[in-house]
């Protein structure tokens, strides 16, 4: 059903069963997958991407819809760094990555910026561009610790020590 809110982006193939985009488009290569399987459109599609060789992917249409779909797709950025492939969900209102290392992002100065804990706690060494610095902090997955941190900076730098975390730009 993401290929509906693609506008005019022309993805590489729609992957998948259809069930809810309800047609199989003409203009583009098409990979069908049965109803009844045990990884979602998002997770085959991101196996056919780095069959082919790729190193990037953008997600579109990851947040809207069912809630456990939401966050199957918030997963899918998980997926794709165990598999060796950078990830990205790009929506409306947000860009969403995941980070178990050091990143850096460009973003609007003021702009919010939450980290969440993935998986377990996520530690962190240092940051830059934050108004509040994650120097030597730790945030627990059950912590709120991470919302709505301000962007001070255009780019920001992340290292994360132990563990990973969604890095949420608005």
């Amino acid at each position: 059903g993401g290929y509906r809110l693609l506008g005019d982006k022309k993805p590489l193939a729609v992957i998948g069963d259809l069930d809810t985009l309800g047609y199989k488009p003409d203009e583009v290569t098409v990979i069908t997958h049965p109803v009844e399987k045990d990884a979602t459109d998002g997770e085959l599609s991101l196996e056919y991407i780095k069959s082919i060789g790729g190193s990037s992917v953008t997600i579109y249409g990851a947040l809207g819809g069912k809630i456990e779909h939401v966050l199957g797709n918030l997963n899918l950025l998980a997926c794709a760094d165990k598999i060796g492939l950078k990830a990205k969900i790009v929506s409306k209102d947000y860009v969403i990555y995941y980070l178990n290392g050091s990143g850096e992002y460009s973003v609007n100065k003021n702009s919010t910026v939450s980290l969440l804990p993935h998986g377990g706690a996520c530690s962190f060494n240092s940051s830059f561009g934050l108004y509040y610095p994650l120097k030597d902090i730790t945030i627990e997955p059950y912590s709120s610790l991470g919302i709505s941190n301000v962007a001070t900076d255009d780019v920001i730098k992340i290292e994360v020590a132990k563990g990973a975390c969604m890095v949420i730009l608005r």
